[in-house]
């Protein structure tokens, strides 16, 4: 059926009985987009959906800006007015028609109910293999339609696991890429040896990306930067006498914040990749680390222990002014910028257990948003309306998101291993 006979067939379609769908409606969020998402419909023997209609789902329910439906049948079938009366103001539906043995004609349809009118319409030929892929690109191009913002759904993430290995006993670390939703998960670099800390260059294409991390291969502690998408040898950082940690690339993506120990102070230095040369940042003979740039390269935030205690500070770095920006409780630590630059995503201790807390960096408010015993290393999505960080349930390492808006949360993949340090890759290039 083409696009147009199913779109118009769906507006005309009467006497259908409504006792074939099943729609159950939860309590919305107050400002929740009420949306609908259908299962795609299938043309021909081998069309298969392969989740797409679920992978849609969840994307834009982790997001914490939709309330979201997936129907028991095809949209196709209904007419505007019943969505209207289950207050939903968007539909999503489409069709998978087989072309060949291996590609697939996928279309889909974002349709605004109140004004009866086709907001988008798209179609691409794939293959099974980037069935994922296509279903992350539709709920980005679904979340900019309706909100008019990016979304952050095709991107990647990178994140540490640790776990015994089956014959030697001995701890295995592995640096894993995933899909936005830890799906698609890939480890590449395996060691025995720890690592610590990866975290995505911000280039956009896939073969200009890069991770930088920690390893202790060769016995301490160092920088290196890997290149997963291309033939291209792992580059181990230059360090002073101490060490090198806690790796954070500049937005131009030319240089690195480290953590570095010089006759035995550790400061925040910048080593820029093209000059080879080093910038510092602090003088201080406290520790001062964790430091990663806002997204306008104005700012650096970084943890240090000064004033006796790990808290959070801000480097304008046009001025060189610092300032204490947490203060309540001992211990906050491990924070990064928002893509505005409004608030820090940081780890905060509530009595004996770390949890994951928002700081409003002009009115130094802080809200906590988890509640596990150990969460930790959180990070903005590029479009600042999740955060993902690690956490331990039961002895069960566990990588998770909270939505900033509706304050939801969403465990994302579990290991049976020690998840660590999650970074969320900027936007991708399609």
């Amino acid at each position: 059926m083409k696009l147009s006979r199913l779109l118009l067939f769906f507006i005309l379609s009467v006497g259908v009985a409504h006792s074939a769908l099943e729609v159950t409606v939860v309590k919305k969020d107050e400002n929740a987009f009420p949306i609908a998402i259908s299962k795609f419909q299938l043309i021909g023997k081998g069309a298969h959906d392969k989740d797409i209609s679920k992978i849609i789902h969840d994307n834009l329910t982790r997001s914490g800006r939709f309330s979201v439906l997936v129907p028991n049948a095809t949209v196709e079938s209904f007419k505007p007015e019943f969505w209207k009366q289950q207050n939903i103001e968007a539909l999503v539906f489409g069709t998978i028609k087989q072309e060949s043995s291996e590609l697939y004609r996928l279309t889909f349809v974002v349709y605004d109910v109140y004004s009866n009118a086709k907001l988008l319409s798209q179609s691409t030929l794939v293959s099974v293999s980037g069935f994922r892929k296509v279903a992350h690109q539709i709920s980005d191009s679904i979340y900019e339609i309706l909100l008019g913002e990016n979304g952050s759904f095709n991107t990647l993430l990178t994140y540490i696991t640790v776990k015994k290995g089956e014959s030697s006993g001995k701890k295995i670390y592995q640096l894993n890429i995933s899909d936005a939703d830890a799906k698609n998960a890939k480890s590449r670099v395996k060691h025995t040896s720890p690592m610590l800390s990866p975290v995505w260059s911000p280039d956009r294409r896939y073969k200009d990306k890069k991770i930088a991390y920690v390893s202790f291969e060769n016995g301490r502690s160092e920088v290196f930067v890997w290149y997963p998408f291309v033939n291209k040898k792992i580059q181990r950082l230059p360090h002073f006498d101490g060490l090198a940690s806690s790796p954070s690339w500049h937005p131009n993506g030319k240089s690195l914040l480290m953590t570095m120990s010089y006759k035995g102070n550790k400061d925040i230095y910048e080593y820029n990749l093209e000059t080879k040369r080093f910038i510092r940042w602090t003088k201080h003979k406290g520790i001062d680390t964790e430091a990663s740039y806002s997204a306008d390269g104005k700012y650096i935030v970084f943890t240090s222990d000064r004033s006796g205690q790990p808290q959070v500070y801000i480097r304008n770095l046009k001025t060189n002014r610092i300032n204490r920006v947490s203060f309540a409780g001992r211990y906050n630590a491990k924070a990064t910028f928002s893509p505005d630059g409004k608030q820090l995503a940081l780890v905060h201790r509530v009595d004996n257990d770390y949890r994951i807390a928002l700081l409003n960096t002009k009115t130094n408010e802080l809200t906590v948003i988890s509640n596990g015993t150990l969460d930790e290393s959180p990070h903005f999505s590029p479009n600042g309306d999740m955060i993902v960080f690690s956490s331990n349930h039961r002895g069960t390492g566990v990588l998770s998101v909270v939505s900033v808006e509706g304050n939801r949360s969403y465990e994302l993949s579990s290991h049976n291993a020690e998840v660590r340090e999650p970074n969320w890759s900027t936007h991708l290039q399609q």
